[in-house]
């Protein structure tokens, strides 16, 4: 008796249950991507000198997985003795 009444409700839900399959788009790809690489240009001083960097921080679900810098220019025309760490 109790597995008939437990079928009956069963398909009773199932039969009255709307499902519905909507696709949706996406206004902005960008935000939708979980991987994604941001470049930046910095300057900063060292010693004598102002250096130029590009960064590029690499993102996977909005984390900083790793940061690149990759020097661009370095001037040093203030009168820098030229001696400089990388």
């Amino acid at each position: 008796m109790k597995k008939t009444l437990f079928a009956g409700l069963l398909l009773a839900t199932l039969g009255t249950a709307n499902i519905s399959a909507k696709t949706q788009s996406i206004q902005e790809p960008e935000t939708a991507q979980c991987y994604r690489q941001v470049c930046t240009v910095i300057t900063v001083k060292e010693g004598n000198c102002n250096v130029t960097y590009k960064v590029t921080t690499t993102y996977f679900l909005c984390f900083v997985v790793c940061e690149k810098r990759t020097e661009i220019k370095r001037d040093c025309s203030g009168g820098g003795n030229g001696n400089f760490t990388k």
